[in-house]
């Protein structure tokens, strides 16, 4: 025990007093994002080995001085090197844990204060199975013997080289793992929601941007998981070169979906079909880019230009939704903001990524945040244009039905109505009136004081019929100065009561056109149902009888005809 002790401090104070002073990590103890604690060394070959890194000067070694590594795109190999001290008299082992989860190749080495040499090797171009805990970041469990542990980490990666890793126990990090594993599960299943909810719209209204969006959603599930590593982990773990490509091809197709998804939900064959051109012209020149880089340029080059890609098109996008709101596409206003979330999240991520600006958790992620805000918005957006489409289709056919004049309903929504009311009428068994009237003498207010005046009539006497029956009863403009009001739940005697408050009204409206005042009367004839006839039409035929006999006797009068007299 006394001479454990005595080889800890030792090392301790070697390391301390030597040529390079680092923070020793005490394996106690978890640490995050360990890069303050560690050196830096670029080979720009690729080649060197560990041994030729060992006998390298001290001096050739950089500090870090920052929590997470990270460099534009590089063919370079980098070597850390950081100490860690096992404070026990035995060996521990500890979790070393690497982010991001695309890294092709890491290999560590850990070399106890005794010499002994222990290598672990794993990344992307790896199987799964190399890693040390099932789990979707590349990991090891390296055991650390007693006393100081000096540790080699080499990096290589064809995608953009970020860095960073950890030092755990794996309670801790398995405890830590069951929150991130519950976020991760609400934000996928919500999507994944989202996305059935979507198919499921698709079939039942036959809109095109609803299968896009759908489109898109499966791209962006796609590519979320494949850069995560969770396709590595659940669907690839034998096949690491599949994995690799799967991570930038997503990109790619999440592009395409979006330009899709974009180009029939702002409706560009209908609003701006020059846009609707350039927008195919980009879907098949990033297909291109996508096809040519891959057959020419590799995986390197593939991986950089769907990264400049995702940049372009979000501006692209951000564009396109801005110019559709401002010519009148209503529509256009959650697609903006879900475009807008998007693309500060793709500029930040990709400009961390390329280290032209810090790292940090948030700025690493900003592109899954602002996607995740960007596909809800885009729910939102698929939302507002449905409620739109319905106003207007509700609008449509109010239009279809009512009559543009008096804003009554027409002959159209009279035949409609009546038939279903009549239908409710025979499975009820309930009563119904019916009132039929017109302006007495209407012809010779339009040979008189002309046309204007006589569309003031009609409009006055419709805003009286408006004003005196109930919610559940109807008012048609048959055509011409032929009204009819149509009364569910009403018998013989109160139609009578509502026709005579109508006529009334109408007898003491007075009309003025230009230095002419005049005022007008109408006839009425009023039926009810007499349970025994079979449609509404005979019902409407004994109103009209009894309008004919008012007219016949004087007219401005209200009469109903025996509700048993055949016609």
């Amino acid at each position: 025990m006394q001479k454990t002790i005595f080889l800890v401090l030792f090392s301790y104070l070697s390391l301390l007093y030597g040529d390079v002073q680092l923070k020793v990590l005490d394996l106690s103890n978890s640490h995050y994002e360990i890069g303050e604690s560690m050196l830096e060394y670029e080979d720009t070959t690729a080649k060197m080995t560990l041994s030729e890194i060992r006998h390298l000067p001290s001096k050739d070694f950089i500090p870090l001085n920052k929590p997470v590594a990270s460099h534009p795109f590089t063919n370079s190999a980098f070597w850390y090197q950081f100490k860690a001290i096992n404070k026990e008299d035995k060996p521990l082992s500890r979790l070393i844990i690497f982010e991001p989860a695309w890294l092709d190749s890491v290999n560590v080495t850990v070399i106890s204060s005794k010499g002994e040499v222990r290598t672990y090797q794993g990344g992307n171009i790896y199987p799964y199975s190399k890693r040390a805990l099932d789990h979707y970041l590349i990991n090891f469990e390296p055991l650390f013997e007693p006393g100081i542990s000096t540790v080699y980490v080499q990096v290589k990666t064809r995608d953009p080289f970020i860095f960073a890793m950890s030092v755990m126990d794996k309670a801790s990090f398995l405890a830590e793992q069951a929150d991130a594993s519950m976020y991760i599960g609400l934000v996928y299943g919500g999507i994944v929601a989202m996305l059935f909810y979507n198919l499921f719209l698709y079939f039942g209204v036959k809109a095109r941007y609803y299968a896009h969006y759908v489109l898109f959603l499966v791209a962006f599930f796609a590519m979320n998981a494949s850069y995560n590593g969770y396709t590595f982990m659940y669907l690839f773990p034998h096949w690491p070169t599949v994995q690799n490509w799967a991570q930038s091809t997503s990109i790619y197709f999440y592009v395409v979906t979006a330009l899709l998804f974009a180009r029939s939900f702002l409706n560009f064959v209908k609003y701006h079909h020059t846009l609707y051109i350039i927008t195919t012209f980009l879907i098949f020149g990033i297909v291109g880019v996508a096809v040519l880089s891959a057959m020419i340029g590799g995986y390197h080059y593939h991986v950089m230009l769907s990264i400049i890609s995702i940049l372009l098109i979000s501006v692209y996008l951000f564009g396109i939704a801005l110019y559709s709101l401002l010519t009148g596409n209503h529509s256009a206003r959650f697609f903006l903001l879900g475009t807008a979330s998007g693309l500060i999240g793709a500029f930040i991520t990709a400009l961390t990524v390329m280290s032209y600006i810090p790292y940090t958790y948030l700025t690493y992620k900003a592109n899954d945040i602002g996607m995740y805000i960007d596909v809800v918005l885009l729910s939102m957006a698929l939302a507002d244009r449905m409620k739109m489409t319905q106003e207007k289709r509700i609008i449509a056919e109010k239009e279809a039905k009512t009559d543009i004049l008096t804003g009554l309903y027409n002959r159209r929504a009279y035949y409609e109505i009546s038939h279903k009311e009549f239908n409710r009428l025979l499975r009820h068994n309930r009563c119904l009136s019916i009132i039929m009237f017109d302006i007495d003498h209407f012809k010779e207010i339009n040979d008189t004081y002309g046309h204007d005046a006589g569309d003031n009539v009609l409009k006055a006497v419709a805003k009286i019929v408006k004003g005196v029956i109930r919610e559940y009863d109807y008012a048609f403009r048959m055509g011409g100065d032929e009204f009819l009001v149509l009364l569910p739940e009403t018998n013989e005697k109160q139609a009578l009561f509502l026709a005579e408050r109508i006529r009334k009204r109408v007898a003491t409206k007075k009309f003025t056109d230009k230095d002419n005042t005049f005022f007008i009367t109408a006839s009425f004839g009023i039926s009810q149902y007499n349970h025994i006839e079979r449609s509404i039409e005979t019902i409407v035929r004994r109103a009209d009888k009894a309008l004919y006999h008012v007219k016949e006797s004087g007219r401005n009068r209200v009469k109903a005809l025996d509700k048993f007299i055949r016609v």
